[in-house]
């Protein structure tokens, strides 16, 4: 996953962090934590927040100077569920890990985030939305319960009627499997050589994200929006996510944008799952793609 650039520790004297902490915490943006001298604020880059949908979350890590350095190591993480299941666990430590942290600082980090699918627009009881827990929380190596930095419950709306569609055009192998698990796809898409998608342009900015996973040894990804090539790199075995932010494009020129997802190597399906008799050649699982 791509991430938008991070920003260097800042320092304030003591009676303007106090300042800061205060107007915060009087705001509602952060809440008193379990930790002494260390707050957190979160917001969210959509006043608005829906299901499938993806967000930027910027996060503030503020100690004061009553804050005592940590002795063992931990990792920050941002966690979303909906009763017992995990919607997102996300990576949302700053470029200081906490191990460093001192007092009398602000720690800022910015990310991509995702809310899956998870509301049935054909389900009544479901069109006022859902409540989902959101978390940044401590973890260390150890195990043992995390440190609950930052919660809140989030109303996640239902997506949009009109957000864009994305169509799948030539280039795609679908693969009918049973699923893994409960309230998963019935089948899967993976791409051949070269795999299109349309991409219904709306005239204004917008998020591109392709998530999926890779089956070999090592594959040399291109992307293309329409004729031009805006993103190459190398995956290895395992999941990916790549998160992009661009245009708008002009829509007189442009009522349709074409994505090309592009791969150096294929491998048989059947090596990907022996239990089956189809061998067409097949690149990367592609799980989401996403245009909003």
């Amino acid at each position: 996953m791509r991430h938008l650039p991070l920003k260097n520790k800042k320092y304030f004297s003591p009676a303007s962090l106090l300042l800061i902490f205060l107007i915060l915490l009087l705001s509602g943006c952060i809440e008193r934590q379990p930790i002494r001298g260390l707050a957190v604020n979160a917001i969210f880059g959509d006043r608005v927040l829906t299901d499938d949908l993806v967000t930027r979350l910027k996060v503030k890590y503020i100690t004061t100077s009553s804050f005592q350095p940590f002795d063992r190591d931990f990792r920050v993480v941002a966690v979303a569920t909906r009763q017992d299941r995990v919607l997102f666990r996300e990576n949302l430590e700053p470029e200081t890990p906490p191990l460093k942290w001192q007092a009398g600082r602000v720690y800022e980090v910015e990310r991509y985030l995702y809310f899956p699918a998870i509301i049935d627009p054909f389900n009544p009881g479901m069109v006022s939305g859902l409540k989902v827990e959101f978390r940044i929380v401590l973890e260390n190596g150890s195990g043992g319960e995390p440190i609950i930095l930052y919660s809140r419950i989030i109303k996640l709306l239902p997506r949009p009627a009109d957000s864009p569609d994305v169509v799948f055009m030539e280039g795609w192998k679908k693969v009918s499997r049973l699923p893994a698990g409960p309230g998963l796809p019935l089948s899967e898409y993976w791409t051949g050589e070269r795999a299109v998608c349309l991409l219904k342009n709306t005239g204004r900015p917008a998020i591109l994200m392709i998530k999926g996973r890779n089956y070999s040894d090592q594959v040399a990804v291109s992307l293309y929006l329409d004729e031009g090539l805006f993103d190459e790199f190398k995956l290895g075995p395992g999941e990916f996510r790549k998160i992009y932010p661009i245009g708008p494009f002009p829509t007189a020129s442009d009522p349709e944008l074409r994505l090309t997802i592009a791969v150096d190597r294929t491998i048989p399906l059947n090596k990907v799952y022996p239990d089956s008799a189809e061998s067409s050649p097949v690149g990367l699982k592609i799980e989401k793609v996403y245009f909003r």
